[in-house]
């Protein structure tokens, strides 16, 4: 290796150590998210700074692929590490909302994102509605920083964190349907690709990926409980099996070639509900906070020095209307307007802070990466980047001050884990 590639090294990972070091003291005192710091630390590492990672994906098939690859894992991670923090039971009690947040929720997000890409960019309708598909999904890695930590313990309430996390973790899988439905229509007449998405997409992908996770969270958790009982077995870390368990389902799944990300998920909602027998400090924040630190910042230090400066300045104040637009029109309005059929946000004050805070990441990097292998066209990543940036940026100045804000409202002084009435 170079010293320049040492180099890049020791300022990633010294990074990283740094803000494990300063763990809390960054979003409530400077009130700016460490995806933010770590979007900032790749544009100074990247072509525009120090030069240290040069990443072109509309240009070269490595740097795309790696872009890919490490999103494909980043979220693995981000989604077990989601469906451990939920509580027992809590999917097949609030299962009826899910339903309403994924289904309906997810479908507005998808045309409201693409008729803002075809109003702001004059982009044809399925172009339109595959760059809607690839940012209507939550990010895990985003939403991290403001569902965990003492100061989401303190201002939001559990029910609210529980059904954001949940939400966030689940949509990343399910938005793989969205995403291949206007590509099929790219290639096939409508009934060839309708058969196909129903055949291949949503039974194999979909369903093979709910099966292969339920069976290796169940096999994984019968290990477990099985290893616990003996006498001569060493203590068992939930973070070291998690993590296994995420990067052998995703790897698993991948060669079956099934939806890895919510495959991850389930693996890990089954694990955690066969195994509640672990400490419960490692079983929420410092598990979430450790696997989020190592595991999910990276991408964003990545996505910082893939950006196409060039691409995002070529259409002037329409880049700046479509951001706008896609921050406030996107999300909020469809959560105010089924908030009443989500059970963790029926009020106002709520569906407005679920409504903001439906960041745009991680997901989307891997869905714009999967878009440009998939139709071999580049022309999708600086409309997907721009979303992602804008959401990182704005999320990532408005997480502590906001929930701050709403701490300060009757429905945050519930006590954490309270269900409202």
């Amino acid at each position: 290796m170079t010293p320049d590639w040492w180099l890049l090294i020791f300022c990633v990972f010294g990074l990283l150590a740094a803000l494990g070091a300063t763990s809390g003291i960054v979003n409530q005192a400077l009130w700016v998210s460490e995806p933010l710091i770590c979007a900032v630390a790749g544009i100074v590492l990247g072509p525009l700074g120090a030069g240290l990672l040069t990443l072109d994906p509309m240009t070269y098939p490595a740097d795309a692929a790696l872009l890919r690859e490490a999103a494909r894992f980043t979220l693995a991670i981000a989604v077990t590490g989601a469906a451990m923090r939920l509580p027992e039971y809590w999917l097949r009690q609030n299962w009826r909302g899910l339903v309403t947040a994924l289904g309906p929720g997810m479908v507005l997000m998808w045309l409201v994102g693409g008729a803002i890409g075809a109003v702001a960019f004059g982009l044809p309708l399925l172009p339109a509605l595959l760059l809607g598909a690839a940012i209507a999904p939550t990010d895990p890695v985003l939403s991290a920083p403001i569902l965990t930590g003492r100061l989401a313990r303190h201002a939001v309430p559990g029910f609210l964190r529980d059904g954001m996390t949940a939400e966030s973790a689940i949509n990343d899988g399910l938005a793989l349907p969205l995403v291949m439905l206007p590509i099929l229509l790219m290639r096939q007449t409508p009934l060839e690709a309708g058969i196909e998405w129903l055949l291949h997409v949503a039974l194999w992908e979909i369903g093979g990926a709910v099966l292969v996770g339920s069976t290796t969270g169940w096999i994984t958790a019968r290990v477990l409980r099985w290893a616990r009982q003996r006498p001569d077995t060493d203590g068992t870390s939930l973070l070291t099996v998690t993590i296994a368990l995420a990067l052998a389902t995703t790897s698993g799944v991948r060669l079956l070639g099934c939806d890895e990300v919510l495959a991850a998920f389930v693996a890990g909602a089954v694990l955690n509900n066969s195994n509640r027998q672990f400490d419960v400090a490692e079983h929420h924040e410092r598990f979430s906070q450790a696997l989020g630190r190592f595991f999910d910042l990276p991408i964003m230090i990545l996505f910082g020095a893939a950006i196409p400066w060039a691409e995002w300045s070529r259409p002037g104040w329409r880049a700046v209307a479509f951001a706008v637009a896609v921050l406030l029109l996107r999300r909020i309005p469809a959560w105010l307007l089924l908030r009443r059929w989500l059970p963790w946000n029926r009020d106002g004050r709520s569906a407005l802070f679920a409504g903001w805070f439906g960041p745009i990441g991680a997901t989307a990097l891997f869905y714009a990466m999967l878009i440009q292998d998939e139709t071999g066209s580049p022309q999708y990543w600086p409309f997907i980047s721009l979303a992602i940036g804008a959401s990182v940026l704005a999320h990532g100045i408005t997480g502590t001050p906001l929930t701050r804000l709403f701490g300060g409202t009757p429905a945050a002084r519930l006590t954490p884990g309270e269900t409202p009435t």
